[in-house]
């Protein structure tokens, strides 16, 4: 019996899916074994007597239970404080060590990056489920590094802002939205969003939310939501049963992957096959993906599908995240009562000014405008579980052994709710950067760890690449909200505020740390602000986002070369 994903108050909700959880009896075997190989490899290889220390868990089991509940990430700060820099858990028959310092993150997953920028085998969630073609669960080999370099030449630093007009076009239709209709913010939060990455990709505009475009995009990320959980599979969790033939005889596991790859394919291929189209016919618009479809992929070692993919995979990645963070970052302003919302007020008005909008050249000039999305970044994170490195060879930490095959996660949860770095973790409080003058790729690059602002988009090879990309549309678009708008609680019939969850209790189960859908009054600040949001939409539209004068062709000479 499973739950497929549902729609629930208009917002999708990737549902826990249990297919056909075996008894013991069945597996027996396969864990006799390896518990016999255990056993012998523990005395016969003095090094796994080094290993970091292991939170306590039933035999066999271990902790795959845990990796699979809701409050993993309690579980992770609660561990983080018993056992220090460097902690050991398991899932089946493989070892998590845990990373729990800047320091540790540094050394192991950015300077020794070579070792771990691999994945831990999924045969769910990167084979029967992907195909063996989403990036995300690709281990690191020749393909896997030709997509890594298309897709960070799309997404670099000096990319990120030739996509400006995009980002400020969209960011003036989702200000009029919220004059219009402002109960609806979090689905013109995911509008914007998913609309900004189709139109880097497929330059395709999503002007309504209610669109097929973005049934079809939210119908992938509700199937890539139920496979991707730590935990969420036994075959996951136990790979060996992937050849367990009588595995496949109490569990659809497979069957169910491949219906999911099936459909994903589909419509992947949907949007590939439109676009090419459009370029036969001349009628294409100008983006990315264009350049791409006429690059030379197939010389690369890609087919049809895996190309499809590469885009796809983008359109996977951008069409949440940014949406994720400015509704957690409205449950963040209504944690605070108005303490946050008056903050970024007077340096607006300070700054900015009444008369007109800010823009990406007022960044450097609005410091609480900045901290406000490197908070939120710490205090939320989309990617709830994190992302792992899987280890390709043997390695040392301080005294740790790290065996090869195991998974090294950097704990975002135990680094960025660390007390001791950040007080009163649990509050969103942007003060804690008021000073802090680095961008978030300035961070990551930086030599001493304790400069770095947050972790939540990884590091090493596996960072994220769409960091650039996501940095500008959280600082553009909480500008424009703080700028023009107040924010408030919402009110039941009596006028009695309506709480908002800003507990960890108040995110959606799942893999994703969006917050539940919540209500809240937002409310335009003055009538000189309204004229002066519509007028430059008003402007926008009579002029129109010509995607022509966008510089794709950076990104696809770098393609082809």
């Amino acid at each position: 019996m499973f739950l497929r994903g549902i729609k629930s108050g208009g917002v999708f909700n990737p549902a826990y899916t249990y297919l056909g959880f075996p008894g013991f009896f069945v597996i027996a075997s396969v864990l006799a074994t390896l518990g016999l190989t255990f056993y012998r490899l523990w005395f016969e290889d003095k090094r796994l007597r080094h290993l970091p220390p292991k939170v306590p868990g039933p035999p066999i089991i271990n902790q795959t239970f845990y990796h699979m509940q809701d409050d993993l990430a309690t579980n992770a700060i609660k561990w983080t404080s018993e056992y220090g820099e460097i902690y050991r858990t398991r899932t089946g028959t493989t070892d998590w060590i845990w990373l729990n310092s800047g320091e540790a993150v540094k050394e192991i997953i950015d300077r020794k990056s070579s070792i771990y920028s691999s994945r831990l085998l999924n045969p769910m969630g990167f084979e029967a489920a992907s195909g063996g073609r989403r990036v995300v669960f690709m281990p690191r080999g020749k393909q896997w590094r030709t997509i890594r370099g298309i897709i960070h030449k799309l997404l670099t630093p000096k990319a990120a802002k030739s996509y400006a007009p995009i980002q400020v076009f969209e960011a003036k239709q989702l200000s009029v939205d919220l004059l219009d209709s402002p109960q609806d913010f979090y689905m013109h939060n995911r509008r914007y969003t998913a609309s900004l990455i189709l139109q880097i990709t497929y330059g395709r505009r999503l002007p309504k939310f209610e669109c097929d475009e973005i049934r079809k995009i939210f119908e992938v990320l509700v199937r890539f939501g139920q496979i991707r959980r730590p935990g969420q599979w036994l075959v996951d969790s136990f790979p060996s049963l992937a050849n367990f033939p009588p595995f496949d005889l109490v569990s659809n596991w497979r069957q169910f992957g491949k219906e999911c790859h099936l459909k994903d394919s589909k419509i992947w291929m949907e949007f590939w096959t439109q676009m090419c189209q459009e370029i036969e016919a001349g009628t294409a618009p100008h983006s990315f993906g264009k350049g791409f479809v006429n690059s030379n992929w197939a010389e690369k070692g890609l087919d049809e599908l895996q190309a499809a993919y590469v885009l796809g995979t983008m359109i996977e990645a951008g069409s949440e995240t940014t949406s994720v963070q400015l509704n957690n970052t409205l449950v963040g302003i209504l944690s605070r009562g108005q303490e946050v919302m008056k903050a970024a007020h007077e340096e607006l008005d300070r700054v900015v000014g009444s008369s007109r909008t800010p823009t990406f050249d007022d960044e450097k000039n609005l410091p609480y405008i900045r901290a406000m999305v490197k908070e939120v970044n710490r205090w939320r994170f989309v990617n709830k579980f994190g992302t792992n490195h899987y280890a390709t060879e043997d390695g040392w930490y301080k005294g740790y052994f790290i065996p090869k095959g195991a998974v090294v996660m950097i704990n975002i949860w135990g680094l960025q709710y660390d007390p001791k770095r950040f007080p009163e973790p649990e509050k969103y409080e942007p003060m804690r950067y008021y000073n802090h003058k680095l961008s978030a790729a300035e961070s990551v690059s930086a030599a001493n760890p304790n400069l770095r602002d947050h972790w939540c988009y990884g590091g090493g090879r596996r960072i994220c690449p769409g960091m650039h990309v996501a940095e500008r549309s959280l600082f553009l678009n909480i500008a424009r909200l703080m700028w023009g708008f107040d924010v408030y609680h919402a009110k039941d019939e009596n006028g009695v505020e309506i709480p908002v969850d800003a507990t960890f209790g108040g995110m959606i189960p799942g893999a994703t740390a969006a917050p539940q859908p919540f209500k809240c009054d937002i409310r335009v600040r003055t009538p000189q602000h309204e004229k002066i949001l519509r007028q430059e939409w008003m402007d926008a539209q009579a002029e129109g986002l010509k995607l022509e004068d966008i510089n794709f062709e950076g990104a696809e000479e770098d393609v082809k070369a």
